[in-house]
């Protein structure tokens, strides 16, 4: 019960968050996509055998993964970490615990290197989104997210490249993730491919 007390607490405080100091030009990277990786990390957890406290863990850390967008752009991987752990600390989380979400959240830093089985479920949760039926409405919106946050900007066909690259390139570090978010993705690859030609 503690636990569901803690994780309401912690999406209220995202939440509130995102939404009152996130910039209004995060078209991607928003509490939708937070929610979309809150939901990831319980399938991809659920298919990877984690006990009940390291999914608490996992939840925690997909719904503060991304908070440090609300004070930089480049490098806020570091900042959702500090701003997790100071959150997570006052409200009588473990250090050992804290340790492990603040880890769950670096890891999602791109290039992903996890270092270990939780690291692994959140860094495929991260990139749920790869396989999901929608994939093309979530690029549309991080291609306008990069040309209002870090002016890069890309025709249509460069971005379509960009993605069919960035896609190909990509692997799942879960066994979930390799049988069956690959199967789903492959599929995006050739919608693109097919767009492009």
């Amino acid at each position: 019960m503690e636990e569901e007390i803690l994780i309401n607490r912690v999406s209220d405080y995202v939440q509130e968050l995102l939404e009152n100091e996130l910039p209004a030009h995060m078209y991607f990277h928003n509490f939708e996509h937070t929610l979309l990786v809150v939901e990831g990390v319980k399938i991809i957890g659920e298919h990877s055998a984690v006990s009940g406290h390291e999914m608490l863990v996992l939840t925690l850390a997909a719904y503060l993964h991304d908070i440090g967008y609300t004070r930089q752009y480049m490098g806020h991987e570091a900042i959702s970490a500090e701003m997790a752990g100071t959150f997570l600390s006052t409200n009588g989380l473990s250090s050992l615990d804290i340790e492990q979400v603040k880890n769950c959240i670096l890891a999602t830093k791109y290039p992903q290197l996890p270092h270990n089985n939780l690291e692994k479920i959140i860094c495929d949760a991260d990139f749920y989104h790869f396989a999901l039926p929608a994939y093309t409405d979530f690029a549309i919106r991080l291609k306008r997210e990069w040309e209002e946050n870090i002016n890069l900007a890309y025709s249509h066909r460069e971005w379509d490249a960009i993605n069919i690259k960035m896609l190909i390139g990509h692997q799942y570090f879960t066994d979930y993730g390799r049988q069956f978010l690959q199967k789903k993705k492959d599929r995006n690859i050739e919608k693109l491919i097919q767009r492009f030609t």
